[in-house]
């Protein structure tokens, strides 16, 4: 999904409601090998990450990832 499509869909939405997102925590042990996910509400200070791959000299033509530009709604690894 591209930006544009993400701020059509939100377009449509009850503009108060209030947005979340999941952050997901490491496991600690062997019975939480998988971590856990907590729902949380947005904050684009810890809940969006913007990654862009154009000019990386590590990611050559052949990657998929080669010019890409991502944004990352959420948080992993916490």
């Amino acid at each position: 999904m591209k930006v544009r499509d993400l701020i059509e869909l939100l377009a449509k939405q009850d503009q108060e409601a209030e947005v979340y997102v999941i952050e997901h925590r490491a496991g600690t042990g062997y019975y939480d090998q998988g971590g856990s996910i907590t729902e949380v509400l947005f904050d684009e200070n810890e809940h969006l990450e913007y990654t862009d791959f154009r000019g990386n000299q590590f990611v050559t033509p052949d990657k998929a990832y080669f010019n890409a530009r991502h944004i990352l709604l959420g948080a992993t690894d916490i």
